[in-house]
């Protein structure tokens, strides 16, 4: 207890305070080392600036503070940061402290009392801190207790059987005198300690022992001793020697020991090593922290699925639904109920509830599924007020045990309706998108076809009235009518005959504007496709020249075609030879328009190649802006894998020519190059503009040199792959710089040249007829039939037809045919389907091509000898011996004369009906109109034996 000197407090003057040279501060009375908060500094002390020293962390500054807190009161000074230090209370009731440093740094020396019995005859550290005498004479002072009538020899037994008994215990026994010096400890408490027994303890060493952390609330425990307190508290010590522990700890119970003065004189306790227990209750915190936060996460897990817009649902294979949230009940529309009260599968709807079962059940076999979409029983009404089914996705997760079986299955159903509802409102649509675009086609296809139908005809009539009127000269009709004068019959005639070149011209027109118009429709709507094939370049550009023979001979042009040397290496290619020849025929078209009224009448063709992409100006053309082109149209699949390279073709011509101004207004849509052409010339002004637009679609471009008076050059490039000839073929028809129209025989020369036996399959009378009547002037055996039934029950008749039963005498009549002119649209049965059935014939070997040499039955005729005869075959003698390769009855014909060759004639004229006309099993199309001589190519090149007809013009 503080001494009388302490007991006036000073009075507490802050003037006087912050003048005193002395450095000091002011805290509260009975502040603890955990709370030690000065609340006022003087002049002298903030100058030396020790605020940092008194609060440092460290063990010198926790003794400084627990002495000014608690032990001032017990001892009057302390040495801390090289200075002396008194404490003194102050204040009315002495509810403040001033701790201030002394004028002398000289300390003041306490007597030291000698105690004889200090240590007992065995050596031991005493229990007490005075000596029996004294604690004796204490007890006699003290009038209330009276020793006198106990014997001293039973105070001494006492005395060592409290020894002994603190030394057996296993709790670790201590006492500490006031200045914090340990006087006395049993063995258990070194043990625990791990502080030698032996040797000097220096004033407060118990701090040594004390984890770093835990050290302000010892030194605050200490205080609350100092202070008169009892205390029992936990505190951690530094972890023993060779343990793995971070740190021990122990439970001690302290009291205050006081003389009879009510004078601190130490501190005694007990002190167990709970290390154990704190390691038992951090398992069972660990365990309550877990459980905790697990019911946390159930409760947040049940708030989640309580307001979460799916439904989720639980799913236990032994007991079934073992959860549902609100959303679950709303969706599937099941009245709220346990959950194992209900049917899983009572909900889905009757159509889907197998194929649920059987996702389902491979879920519980611990397959994995994919999200799985069904229809539930509720019903919902959609945007077009219809009641329908609702549609969910489930997704499923099942949980395993360590055997891999399943426990549990947790899921959710998701409402698709809506998403089910557009799928089916965009589906309509686009087949609606598709029906009106067939339709559409349709259309297309109906108006074209009635339109080139009739112009076939037209056209094919009025080239025969020409050609017969050619042949009735003046001189002819004067041998027949020698009396008369036929001047004027003469002058009728040539008005006929320029009648019909106007009706073949009209015609024509008609039908180039009838082509552009179906070509431009399909590039506004990205219809037309690209569609490689291996081709000879030469043969296609050569057979197209070749059908302007006629055309330019009438009117007196000189036509060429002539192989670039570039062309080299290029026989064979990667190319759309309909495209290529849409092109070329539009340039050819306009040069003859243009060239026809010339002085100076030439065109000349020229076909090249190149390895690099042609610049945009090359040879005095100057290329459209091909920005817009496919530059990488042969990188896809169907193009094959050859060197890229690029095919240029060049049409120069000796016409009108045009000037720079009117070369800029050329290919765009529905422009001319003046206003004058159109009145002159004729034209949609589409022609040119299409032709840009395809060869881009190809990878290339379109360019023109010209001048006014000098005729025109259009030039155009396309993309293409070399490409190997096709399997077993010999060698490549050659195709060679074409010589001068007129020393060359025409198509028409040709076809008189050759006996052909024809088929026409076509349902318009008027076409039948018309197409029959102008083969049949070239000498050729016509045979017809109005629909594909029709055409069946002919080939049934014809040598191509093969019946076990046939004998001699039934080969004997059968019909020769070479090829057949099928059309496509017919009633009863159509071209497609007549094609389809032919060449399934074939294949069952009811259809076989005739040998080429005659049958040891039947004796050779002017109709069975050959399908294919000369002009000087017919006039020879009947007996004269024809010629013909080789053959033994028993062989057959190589694999393409199996094929009966069939050719599609037809209005339909779109690329996507000739291939299907193709894939049906037609060998090449012709679209109507056409006119004779356009004909006379396709079936050369499908007739074997017309290939190889010497066409030279004889001199």
């Amino acid at each position: 207890m503080p001494s009388a000197e302490h007991a006036r407090p000073r009075i507490l003057d802050l003037d006087d305070l912050e003048s005193d040279i002395a450095p000091l501060f002011v805290i509260k009375t009975g502040q603890t080392a955990l709370a030690f908060e000065p609340l006022f500094y003087n002049e002298s002390f903030r100058q030396l600036h020790l605020h940092g020293s008194i609060l440092a962390q460290n063990k010198d500054a926790l003794l400084f503070r627990s002495w000014a807190q608690a032990l001032g009161d017990f001892n009057p000074e302390h040495e801390f940061g090289g200075r002396t230090w008194i404490a003194e209370s102050a204040g009315r009731n002495g509810g403040w402290k001033v701790v201030k440093t002394k004028a002398s740094k000289e300390r003041m020396q306490l007597p030291q009392i000698e105690d004889e019995d200090a240590t007992d005859d065995d050596g031991r550290t005493p229990i007490l801190t005075r000596s029996k005498t004294e604690f004796m004479r204490g007890i006699k002072r003290d009038r209330k207790i009276s020793l006198k009538d106990i014997p001293r020899t039973n105070l001494h037994a006492r005395w060592e059987s409290i020894q002994t008994m603190m030394e057996m215990s296993d709790v670790g026994v201590f006492e500490y005198n006031s200045e914090g010096k340990l006087l006395h400890a049993n063995e258990a408490w070194y043990r625990l300690s791990s502080l030698p027994k032996e040797g000097e303890h220096p004033e407060f060493s118990f701090m040594d022992l004390v984890y770093p952390e835990d050290q302000p609330l010892v030194m605050s425990m200490w205080n609350n001793l100092a202070l008169g307190k009892s205390v029992t508290f936990e505190m951690r010590w530094k972890a023993r020697p060779g343990s793995n522990d971070p740190a021990q700890w122990v439970l001690s119970a302290c009291v205050p020991v006081f003389d009879d003065d009510k004078q601190l004189i130490g501190i005694a306790g007990n002190t167990i090593d709970i290390n154990a227990q704190k390691e038992s209750q951090a398992v069972a915190q660990a365990q309550v922290e877990a459980l905790e936060q697990a019911r946390l996460a159930e409760m947040k897990f049940a708030r989640f699925a309580q307001v979460s817009p799916v439904a989720i649902y639980i799913y236990v294979p032994e007991s079934g639904m073992n959860f549902v949230n609100d959303q679950f009940y709303e969706l599937t529309g099941h009245a709220h109920a346990p959950v194992n009260q209900f049917e899983w599968f009572d909900l889905i709807s009757d159509e889907d509830v197998e194929r649920v079962k059987r996702d389902w059940g491979s879920m519980l076999r611990g397959d994995k599924t994919d999200a799985v979409q069904f229809r539930l029983k509720k019903t919902w009404v959609n945007q077009d007020g219809k009641r329908s089914n609702i549609w969910v996705q489930s997704s499923s997760y099942p949980e395993l045990d360590e055997s891999g079986k399943v426990i549990s299955i947790m899921g959710t159903l998701f409402d698709i309706s809506q998403f089910k509802w557009a799928e089916s409102v965009q589906r309509r649509r686009i087949e609606e998108a598709w029906e009106a675009k067939r339709q559409q086609e349709n259309f297309i296809d109906m108006t074209s076809h009635e339109l080139r139908n009739p112009l076939s005809a037209v056209i094919q009539c009025a080239d025969s009235v020409i050609a017969s009127l050619h042949h009735l000269s003046g001189q002819q009709l004067t041998a027949l009518h020698p009396d008369h004068d036929l001047s004027k019959a003469e002058a009728e005639l040539i008005g006929c005959l320029e009648a019909l070149q106007i009706i073949v011209s009209c015609s024509m027109h008609q039908k180039r504007v009838i082509d552009d118009v179906l070509t431009l429709s399909k590039l506004d709507s990205n219809l037309i496709l690209i569609t490689p094939m291996r081709v000879q370049p030469a043969v296609v550009v050569s057979d197209a020249v070749r059908m302007f023979e006629v055309e330019c001979n009438q009117a007196g042009i000189q036509l060429d075609f002539t192989l670039d040397e570039t062309f080299s290496g290029m026989e064979w290619t990667m190319l759309d030879p309909s495209r290529l020849l849409q092109v070329l025929i539009n340039l050819l078209t306009n040069a003859i328009k243009f060239t026809k009224d010339r002085t100076e009448k030439s065109i000349k063709v020229t076909l090249g190649g190149s390895w690099s992409r042609p610049p945009k100006c090359w040879q005095d053309i100057t290329f459209t802006d091909d920005d817009a082109s496919d530059l990488n149209v042969t990188d896809k699949s169907e193009w094959g894998e050859g060197k890229k390279a690029y095919l240029w073709l060049k049409v120069k011509d000796t016409g009108c020519g045009m000037t720079t101004d009117e070369q800029k207004k050329l290919f765009s849509r529905f422009s001319q190059a003046t206003p004058r052409t159109h009145v002159k010339y004729g034209g949609s002004g589409l022609g040119l503009f299409i032709s840009k637009s395809l060869t881009k679609l190809q990878g290339g471009s379109i360019g023109v040199n010209s001048t006014k008076g000098g005729g025109s050059t259009f030039a155009f490039y396309v993309s293409t792959r070399l490409a190997h000839p096709p399997a077993g073929n010999v060698s490549a028809r050659a195709v060679q710089a074409r010589p001068v129209p007129h020393r060359t025989m025409t198509g028409e020369q040709a076809m008189q040249m050759i006996t052909l036996n024809v088929l026409i399959v076509e349902d318009n009378l008027v076409n039948q007829k018309v197409l029959k009547k102008q083969l049949m002037k070239f000498g050729w055996n016509i045979s017809v039939a109005g629909n594909g039934q029709e055409a069946l029950d002919w080939l049934k008749d014809s040598v191509y037809w093969h019946n076990e039963t046939d004998d001699a005498t039934t080969t004997e009549n059968k019909h020769d045919l070479d090829i057949i002119l099928m059309d496509i649209e017919m009633p009863i049965m159509d071209g497609l389907t007549c094609a389809r059935l032919i060449r399934d014939y074939e294949q069952q070997g009811l259809l076989i091509a005739p040998c080429p040499g005659p049958s040891p039955h039947r004796r050779p005729s002017a109709k069975s000898i050959s399908p294919i005869r000369t002009e000087e075959d017919r006039r020879s003698s009947d007996a004269q011996t024809v010629q013909l390769p080789t053959s033994t009855s028993h062989e057959r014909p190589d694999k393409q004369s199996l094929r009966l060759p069939i050719l599609a004639v037809s209005a339909n004229a779109r690329m996507e009906q000739i291939e299907q006309a193709l894939s049906a099993g037609m060998d090449d199309a012709i679209s109507k109109p056409f006119r004779i001589p356009e004909l006379w190519p396709k079936i050369r090149g499908l007739v074997k034996r017309v290939a190889n007809v010497d066409t030279r013009a004889k001199p």
